[in-house]
C-alpha cells in the first residue's frame, strides 16, 4: 500500500485505552494510523459498528477490552469476544476478510503491547492491501428515479379512505396499541398538521396487508407507507432497527459491486449444484442468517441444505451463483430505493449470464422481490419465479415427488407468510405439499390464509414488546390447534416464531413446546422416513 492502511480500534475505558494512553506518554513509537473510539466496555462494540467502518472504507478494525476475569462489568469483554467471533464469519461470508478484524487484550500497564499490536496489525493490513470498499468515483449502477409523492397518493387509491375503521379493527398493532392505526396514520401524514413524515406510524407499520385485505376501498396501504419511507429516507430520517443496523447493513455493503463474496461453504457434502442451466436456486441471506441468529439456534443454512438435496433427488443440479446478493426487500421497505436498485440489477444480470429460465425462491419476501418488485426497475425480466412451495407442489402433481408411509399421526400446523400470502396470494400450494406427506394431518390456526397473523416484524423494524406480543399469540393459536410441528414457508418466519420460543419472553413458553420447521426442512425429513420405510 503507498499510504498508511487507516485502522479504527475501540478501546475500552479501563484498560486498554489507558494502555493506549501510556504508550503516548510513554514515546513508545508505533504506526500513527489508528483512530481510536473509547467505550466504556469492549462489549458495547456492536457487530454493526464493525460493519460500518468496513462500509465507509476502514482498512482494519481492532477491538481491545480488559484480560478475561478482569472486565469492570464481569463478562463485558467475553460478549466482545463473541461479537467478534460473529463478525468474523460475516465479514469472511461478504469477501472482506476476517483478518482485518483483529481482538487483543489490553490492560493499562501494558503500553508496550498496545503499540506491539499496533505495529504487527498495520503489517498484516498492508499485506492484504486496502479494504475493496475504498471510496472512489465508482460510477452507480444506475439512477434511481423517484416517484412524486403526489401521485404515490393517487396510484394508492389514499384518497379513497372510508371511515369505517375497518383497517384499524384488524391491525395486530392497533389491537395492541390504539394510539396506532393505519388510517389515522394516513391522515395524519396527508395533513401535514398534526406530525411530518417522521410519524413513528409508518416505521410501526408491519406491512403485514391485512387492512389492505379488509379494505372495501381497496387502498393500497402497504404501498403508501413504503412510499412514505423512501421519502423520509430521503430526508435522512429512519426507523429503529431491531439488530443495531447490522442485517441492514450487510444489504448496503453487498449493494457495492466491489464486493466479491465466499458464500458457498455451506454447501451440503455430496450436494451437486452447476454455474450454468435451467432452474436456478436463489439462496438469499440465509448463510448470513445462521450467524447472526445462531443463539436461537435459528439453523437457517439448513432450509438451503434441503432445498439441494431435494433438487438432486429429483435429478437437478441446481445453479448456484457464486456471488449472489440480497435480494434487497429491508431495504426497499425501509425506503432505501438507490441501494435496492442497485441489488436489484446486479442479481438480475447474474441470473442472465446463468442462463436460468427458472429462478426458485425458498424465502417469501425473496419471492415477492423477485416476482413483482425487480420488474419494476429493470423491466421484464427473462426468467420464471416460483417459490419452493409451488415448485414443490408442481413436482408432487407430475408424480416425479412421492413419499411412503412416514409419519404415523403426526399433526402439523401450517403459518401463512404474509409475503407469500396476502401479498402474492400463494396459499394452496404449501398446504398442497404438507397434505401430500402420509399420515399426516394438517391442521388450521384460527387465523389462516388471507386472514393470517403475521410473526410480528417487517424489514427488521421495531422487534419490541408488541412484536413479542404478536408472536407469542400466534404460538398459542399454533398449541391450541393440538399440533406438534409448525410449518412456516419463510425463513424469516421461522427466526422470528423461534426468536419468541428461545428468547426472552414475559411469559414462558415452557407449555407451548411446538416444534418450528422451514416447508423445505419438512419435504427432505419426510423424505428421509420414506427412504427409511422402503428399506
Amino acid at each position: 500500500m503507498e499510504s498508511k492502511p487507516e485502522i479504527l480500534a475501540f478501546l475500552c475505558n479501563w484498560c486498554s485505552y489507558a494502555g493506549a494512553d501510556l504508550a503516548g506518554t510513554s514515546r513508545i513509537n508505533y504506526p500513527a494510523n489508528v483512530r481510536s473510539v473509547r467505550v466504556m466496555c469492549s462489549g458495547r462494540v456492536e457487530p454493526s459498528f464493525i460493519l460500518n467502518a468496513f462500509m465507509n472504507g476502514i482498512d482494519g478494525v481492532l477491538v481491545s477490552g480488559c484480560h478475561p476475569n478482569d472486565c469492570h462489568y464481569i463478562s463485558g469483554n467475553m460478549k466482545a469476544e463473541d461479537n467478534v467471533k460473529k463478525t468474523k464469519k460475516i465479514l469472511k461470508l461478504l469477501g472482506l476478510g476476517s483478518e482485518r478484524l483483529r481482538l487483543e487484550w489490553v490492560s493499562a500497564s501494558e503500553g508496550q503491547k498496545f503499540a506491539n499490536v499496533i505495529t504487527d496489525f498495520t503489517a498484516k493490513l498492508k499485506e492484504l492491501g486496502p479494504n475493496q470498499l475504498k471510496r472512489t468515483n465508482e460510477q452507480n449502477a444506475g439512477s434511481v428515479k423517484k416517484e412524486p409523492f403526489s401521485d404515490v397518493i393517487e396510484n394508492t387509491n389514499i384518497k379513497l379512505c372510508l371511515e369505517c375503521g375497518k383497517c384499524s379493527s384488524s391491525c395486530p398493532i392497533t389491537r395492541m396499541n390504539p394510539d396506532f392505526s393505519p388510517r389515522l396514520t394516513v391522515k395524519r401524514i396527508l395533513s401535514g398538521a398534526e406530525v411530518s413524515i417522521d410519524d413513528q406510524g409508518i416505521w410501526t407499520c408491519l406491512t403485514c396487508g391485512l387492512c389492505q385485505e379488509r379494505c372495501p376501498s381497496d387502498v393500497h396501504y402497504v404501498d403508501f407507507v413504503r412510499a412514505c419511507r423512501e421519502e423520509a429516507h430521503l430526508m435522512g430520517i429512519g426507523g429503529t432497527c431491531s439488530h443495531k443496523d447490522v442485517l441492514l447493513d450487510l444489504q448496503r455493503i453487498m449493494a457495492d459491486s466491489r464486493v466479491k463474496q465466499n458464500r458457498l461453504d455451506w454447501l451440503p457434502k455430496g450436494g451437486k449444484v452447476s454455474e450454468s442451466g435451467d432452474i436456478l436456486f436463489f439462496v438469499g441471506c440465509l448463510p448470513y442468517f445462521d450467524v447472526i441468529f445462531n443463539n436461537i439456534k435459528a439453523k437457517s443454512i439448513e432450509t438451503a441444505k434441503s432445498v439441494v438435496r431435494i433438487m438432486n433427488k429429483l435429478g437437478i443440479e441446481p445453479v448456484l451463483l457464486k456471488n449472489e446478493r440480497c435480494c434487497g426487500h429491508d431495504l426497499y421497505f425501509t425506503g432505501d430505493k438507490e441501494k435496492f436498485e442497485k441489488l436489484a440489477r446486479m442479481n438480475v444480470d447474474a441470473i442472465k449470464q446463468a442462463k436460468a429460465k427458472k429462478v426458485v425462491a425458498s424465502c417469501a419476501e425473496c419471492y415477492r422481490t423477485l416476482k413483482e418488485d425487480y420488474p419494476k426497475v429493470v423491466g421484464d425480466v427473462d426468467f420464471e419465479v416460483v417459490h419452493i412451495s409451488e415448485y414443490l407442489a408442481d413436482k408432487i402433481e407430475k408424480g416425479e415427488l412421492e413419499f411412503a408411509e412416514v409419519f404415523k399421526d403426526k399433526k402439523v400446523v401450517y403459518h401463512d407468510p404474509c409475503r407469500l400470502g396476502r401479498h402474492m396470494e400463494v396459499y394452496d400450494p404449501p398446504r398442497k405439499v404438507i397434505k401430500s406427506v402420509p399420515e399426516t394431518d394438517l391442521l388450521e390456526m384460527e387465523r389462516n390464509r388471507e386472514n393470517s397473523l403475521c410473526c410480528g416484524v417487517s424489514s427488521w423494524l421495531n422487534c419490541g414488546k408488541l412484536s413479542k406480543q404478536i408472536q407469542l399469540d400466534r404460538l398459542k393459536e399454533a398449541k391450541a390447534t393440538g399440533a406438534e410441528w409448525l410449518i412456516t414457508a419463510c425463513p424469516k418466519c421461522q427466526i422470528h416464531l423461534k426468536c419468541a420460543i428461545n428468547g426472552e419472553l414475559p411469559v414462558k413458553l415452557s407449555k407451548i413446546n411446538v416444534k418450528v420447521y422451514d416447508l423445505p426442512v419438512f419435504v427432505e425429513k419426510s423424505l428421509e422416513k420414506s427412504s427409511k420405510s422402503r428399506k
